[in-house]
């Protein structure tokens, strides 16, 4: 495969040297771009290949250490926890947990958004992570990383989210770059301005954090911690019935 895959690659770099003596021939230029479209689907295959066959057995991991941002007064609420990430497969969706406290009691059954921003630098705070992630240059809340918005119970934040269009390989990967907790509700793209469209005008950023891969122990404790939180809050509801 691999020896095919120089040779192509041999044979598109002639043929493009002399693309501007062929010119006239449109049948000739037809096929040099057909070879580049063949030999960049092998690449991508070749690559793709790889990355299954070191893939982990319990798929691949990331930690997000949340902490507030430098740039706030302290009047404002200190926002603190963890953001785990998942993906089973290459190309699988992504899965997510979201474990913050530190949100004001005032705050209680108000929603919150959260969502990945371009760079992976809290030097100043989070205003120097940048604009949403935004790769394919599409409007929000369409990014990969527009988590959308997040309910507020008792000062905390506690979701699982799965189905998310992030990934944490490949060309688009969020492995690196910001998850940054807002102060406002995501208004989902329909805000009518253009504020709306980049940002869904969610507000100051009051924490954040950068992505980086991390083994599956702390998955595994933070859905153990999920599934007893979801066990006492059932028998809560059944002893209140």
């Amino acid at each position: 495969m691999l020896a095919l895959l120089c040779s192509c690659l041999l044979l598109a770099a002639c043929a493009t040297a002399d693309e501007s003596a062929v010119e006239s021939n449109s049948n000739t230029a037809e096929q040099i771009r057909d070879m580049h479209v063949k030999v960049t689907e092998m690449w991508q295959e070749l690559t793709q290949h790889g990355a299954r066959e070191s893939w982990p057995d319990a798929g691949l991991h990331a930690a997000c250490h949340v902490l507030p941002s430098a740039s706030l007064d302290a009047a404002q609420p200190q926002i603190t926890g963890l953001v785990l990430f998942r993906q089973l497969t290459l190309g699988a969706k992504l899965e997510a947990y979201f474990n913050l406290e530190g949100f004001s009691a005032q705050a209680n059954g108000s929603s919150r958004a959260i969502h990945v921003h371009q760079f992976g630098d809290v030097s100043q705070g989070c205003e120097a992570t940048g604009p949403h992630y935004n790769p394919l240059r599409v409007p929000h809340p369409m990014h990969p990383g527009d988590f959308g918005n997040f309910v507020i119970r008792d000062g905390n934040l506690w979701k699982y989210r799965a189905g998310l269009a992030a990934s944490l390989t490949g060309p688009h990967s969020i492995v690196g770059r910001a998850v940054v907790v807002h102060a406002r509700e995501d208004d989902l793209g329909r805000g009518g301005d253009q504020a709306s469209l980049e940002n869904g005008n969610a507000g100051r950023r009051l924490a954040c954090c950068v992505v980086g891969l991390s083994g599956p122990e702390p998955w595994a404790r933070l859905a153990q911690q999920h599934a007893e939180r979801r066990k006492r809050r059932r028998e809560s509801e059944c002893k209140a019935a």
